[in-house]
């Protein structure tokens, strides 16, 4: 007898499982899984051929106890680098509220200002679980870059607020000016409204980020000088977004002191894993694990999601599996639930041996 994960299986079944996958008339993925949907490559891993090996090794008698070598600590989601990410474009009938111009945010958030509404909070999501921590998930203090994003929204918020129901900032005269440039970190050197005075820096970090963002001081400080009134909008920006705010803010370990989806993701890095996996699965096999297992249920395994999780495909209320509907009997008894029940399959496929088994079932599922 010999060990498959967590199973004890026979010899002979081990070897049914591998020659009836591996022999199998294979498709890279069922055809309507990508219909109608757009997808744009963003990360190609030159390591997929040993993950490929890798996981024909760990399904393989021949190779059982090579395997029960690996360190028990390791797993699939250690390898960081060795992934491919891919953002699936579809429509969606959600938006969440982002303060300030688009323009600022995107430049504050690392995102290039040519992309589109849909794929502005899961290229965020990347930037902060992948740039935003010190250390392994989010195990250490929060980068520079991070730390900045989050005043920056907490410094667009004000200047929204500032700007009231109609989103323009109005300064004519200075004491309309003084509100405005507390929030911006400045202060008038000189008396206002003469020829000579400037602007000089109040609050250091509140004036980074008003110089970094983009805000247009140099007008501003021309009208206290004695120029035209000064007129900016700062209203909101609407972005395209997966589901609601409140699946989201549900699901989120610090859905206490979470606001909205854009706080959410800046504090909570598994979230904002999960919120990148989820983008890059196809819409309706999304729309199926929301129903269940649900995010909150997902999230202890974002990361494992977000390595090989974007190929897993749910029709008509069953996971495609590679290999056809011939192979399902297998695929029931390797990961222990039918396709047939996509919660129970997905949710055991995400969980079983750290992740390995997703690893084997997403380089299956890409053999042309």
């Amino acid at each position: 007898m010999i060990y498959l994960g967590e199973n004890r299986v026979s010899q002979t079944a081990q070897v049914r499982w591998t020659l009836t996958l591996f022999l199998a008339p294979w498709r890279r993925q069922d055809a309507r899984c990508l219909e109608g949907s757009k997808r744009i490559p963003a990360m190609k891993s030159p390591l997929f051929l040993c993950i490929f090996l890798v996981a024909l090794c760990a399904s393989s008698p021949f190779f059982a106890h090579a395997r029960s070598a690996t360190p028990a600590g390791s797993s699939p989601s250690d390898a960081q680098d060795a992934q491919t990410s891919e953002v699936v474009m579809t429509g969606s009938s959600f938006e969440v509220v982002i303060p300030g111009p688009l323009r600022s945010f995107l430049r504050m958030a690392g995102i290039s200002q040519k992309v589109s509404s849909e794929e502005v909070l899961p290229l965020l999501a990347r930037n902060v679980f992948a740039q935003g921590y010190q250390g392994w998930q989010g195990s250490g203090g929060r980068t520079e870059f991070l730390v900045l994003l989050i005043r920056y929204v907490q410094q667009a918020s004000e200047l929204k607020a500032l700007a009231g129901s109609e989103g323009i900032i109005h300064v004519s005269n200075c004491e309309e000016a003084e509100p405005l440039l507390r929030i911006l970190g400045y202060r008038l050197r000189q008396d206002c409204g003469a020829s000579g005075s400037f602007l000089v820096t109040a609050d250091p970090e509140r004036a980074f980020l008003t110089i970094d963002s983009g805000f247009p001081l140099p007008e501003l400080e021309a009208t206290l000088q004695g120029g035209k009134p000064f007129v900016y909008p700062f209203g909101a920006s609407r972005v395209a977004a997966l589901f609601t705010e409140r699946d989201w803010t549900s699901a989120s370990k610090q859905n206490s002191k979470d606001k909205d989806l854009v706080d959410a993701l800046l504090r909570d890095p598994a979230l904002a894993r999960l919120y990148w996996a989820m983008a890059r699965i196809d819409a309706e096999t999304r729309v199926s694990l929301r129903q269940s297992p649900g995010l909150r249920k997902l999230l202890p395994f974002a990361s494992v999601l977000d390595f090989y999780g974007s190929h897993i495909c749910i029709r008509s209320g069953r996971v495609i599996v590679p290999g056809g509907t011939e192979v399902e009997s297998a695929w029931k008894d390797l990961v222990g639930a039918s396709p047939a029940s996509p919660a129970e399959f997905v949710s055991k496929l995400l969980a079983k041996d750290k992740g390995w088994l997703a690893a084997y079932f997403d380089a299956l599922s890409r053999v042309n």
